[in-house]
């Protein structure tokens, strides 16, 4: 996939844990450089996966609300680093 190319992962109705166990296996399957938009209505979720994320080495460039009970988390896929997975 190109760089920069997006994905969506609409997990309205998702709760944690499920909903970064979702975003990390979706995550493993995308190129380096693409970019992943994980939907979520799970308030706890808009920092559990940011947080998730970066432990695993990946980038969150953004967090955004989209309605009082919706957030959309932007991540982008970095290279993995030695000894990650």
């Amino acid at each position: 996939m190109v760089d920069g190319a997006e994905r969506t992962l609409d997990l309205t109705g998702e709760v944690c844990p499920f909903t970064f166990v979702r975003t990390k296996l979706a995550l493993e399957e995308m190129a380096e450089g693409e970019r992943l938009r994980v939907v979520v209505d799970h308030e706890p979720a808009t920092r559990n996966i940011p947080r998730s994320a970066r432990a695993w080495g990946q980038e969150v460039v953004a967090v955004t609300a989209l309605s009082p009970t919706s957030w959309a988390i932007l991540l982008r896929r970095l290279p993995e680093r030695r000894g990650q997975r």
